[in-house]
């Protein structure tokens, strides 16, 4: 998307002074409050010349939506600056971005990346510590959720010490929930019936361990409440490393391996420093666990062999109505809310994964060093980070915010209100600097540890192989063999 520059306008034609304008200005700031846009008001001043962004963003996720509405009121406020929202494939994300940065290109000026991709661009991203630190900062570090950015916003040393700030998440994303109709969990003939044969509440809410889940889909399966009792992630391509993260999180928190506390899933979980050296976490004990329970809970939804079911599958089946319940993104639910394509829109439940665990799978901006003026970028990345606008995505889009006051406000929201557990989430997760710091030393963690894993993993889940930790154990050699390779020093 191009936003064209205005025409400028005498100030006699437009009836404003300058000092009609400073005074403008500071009606702004009052009516925004002691917020994020009061913050950015206060912290920024107009391009002196003319300049052009060009925003890297994932084709057709919900950040490329409300960065559009962000650039349109930027670019209202900032004359000069032209803003160029320049989608690309999520499989291209990655490739592009190294590509602009390691031949010092001048665009794409902020990138968009994502947790699993930050490994690979942190090396090359700006340190944004100059913007966020300092007597008059431009982005208010204070307001970003801490576990937040220590999945993806610091480029670590292997010691866990922060060599720099590489990127700030824009949109909260919680790794997977559980959705759900609640037409059907709220039938009281069925919820007796299931009561009295499991002991349980025939809820998705609160469920303690995978294998009520399993219960549930089962029961679901028997009585023909719906045609598909679950939808769980089982896609060689990127979305089983994603599901296996709380899978294995969970059967981690109940083993209590000595030497190791399991952080909130993600993809620092895969390894422990346990003993004085550095170790794979996933083939263990609750590894196996993990993919025994997972293979049971696929048999309720297509075959992997016939019909995988990846990020696009989790976006668009559930709005058939075909499936009682479903794993996915929360960046879904939008969609899932939306009445001219979505059967389930007014009937949508949210809970918690089994063990009430979730991840943290934020989107995150970083700024190209070589771009046109990288300080414009950084207003512009602490405007889309303002109360106002946040306020805007919250409406319009159903955008989760990435800051405290952006996210206390969208749990206000009707449409929003399954967020009030994962703001108490939030606030205490905490991920060991040293766990957070093992993935960005792996450069090519996402092309080559994520494809190997998954495919044993796959493997597994369609019967290819039986022994789940023989599947595991050939994974975790994989990795360790190529970390020694590449002479890669955890």
């Amino acid at each position: 998307m191009t936003i064209p520059v205005r025409k400028a306008y005498s100030s006699s034609r437009r009836g404003i002074g300058r000092t009609s304008l400073v005074i403008l200005i500071v009606v702004i700031i009052i009516i925004a409050g002691g917020g994020s846009y009061a913050y950015y008001a206060s912290h920024t001043a107009v391009a002196a010349k003319p300049v052009t962004l060009t925003i890297m963003v994932d084709s057709g996720s919900e950040t490329q939506q409300y960065l559009s509405i962000v650039a349109n009121d930027f670019h209202a406020l900032h004359p000069n600056v032209i803003i160029n929202i320049e989608p690309v494939g999520f499989s291209d994300m990655v490739t592009q971005a190294l590509t602009t940065l390691k031949n010092k290109a001048s665009q794409p000026a902020i990138i968009m990346y994502y947790p699993s991709q930050a490994p690979d661009e942190a090396p090359y991203l700006m340190n944004l510590e100059q913007f966020m630190n300092g007597s008059d900062p431009i982005i208010n570090g204070s307001n970003l959720i801490t576990s937040e950015m220590q999945a993806g916003g610091y480029y670590y040393a292997a010691n866990g010490s922060v060599i720099s700030i590489v990127g700030v998440p824009i949109h909260s994303v919680f790794g997977y929930v559980l959705g759900y109709q609640k037409s059907i969990f709220e039938n009281s003939t069925l919820a007796q019936q299931f009561q009295s044969e499991y002991g349980f509440p025939f809820s998705p809410q609160n469920l303690t361990s995978w294998t009520q889940l399993y219960d549930l889909a089962s029961f679901i399966n028997q009585t023909h409440a719906a045609e598909y009792a679950l939808l769980i992630p089982d896609s060689p391509h990127h979305a089983i490393i994603d599901m296996a993260a709380p899978l294995i999180a969970y059967y981690e928190q109940q083993d209590h391996t000595p030497g190791y506390t399991p952080a909130p899933p993600g993809f620092y979980s895969y390894f422990a420093y346990i003993n004085g050296q550095w170790t794979t976490t996933f083939n263990s004990s609750a590894g196996v666990q993990a993919l025994q329970i997972w293979k049971k809970l696929v048999q309720f939804e297509p075959s992997p062999t016939v019909q995988p079911i990846g990020y696009d599958q989790q976006e668009h089946f559930p709005l058939t109505g075909d499936y009682a319940m479903f794993i996915a993104w929360t960046s879904f639910i939008p969609i899932y809310e939306n009445s001219s394509v979505s059967k389930i829109a007014g009937n949508l439940g949210i809970a918690l994964l089994p063990g009430q665990t979730t991840g943290l799978a934020p989107t995150f901006l970083g700024i190209n060093p070589y771009g046109p003026d990288p300080k414009v970028a950084a207003q512009f990345i602490a405007f889309a980070l303002s109360d106002q606008e946040y306020e805007k995505g919250i409406e319009q889009l159903g955008y989760v915010p990435s800051t405290y006051t952006g996210i206390a406000e969208a749990t206000h929201n009707p449409n929003l209100s399954w967020l009030s557990p994962f703001l108490t989430f939030l606030k205490t997760a905490e991920i060991p600097p040293r766990l957070a710091a093992v993935v960005p030393r792996i450069s090519t963690f996402s092309a080559t540890l994520i494809p190997e894993f998954n495919q044993q993993v796959y493997n597994y889940l369609i019967g290819q192989n039986t022994d789940a930790m023989a599947v595991l154990n050939t994974a975790a050699r994989e990795w360790m063999t190529y970390i020694e390779q590449q002479q890669v020093v955890l």
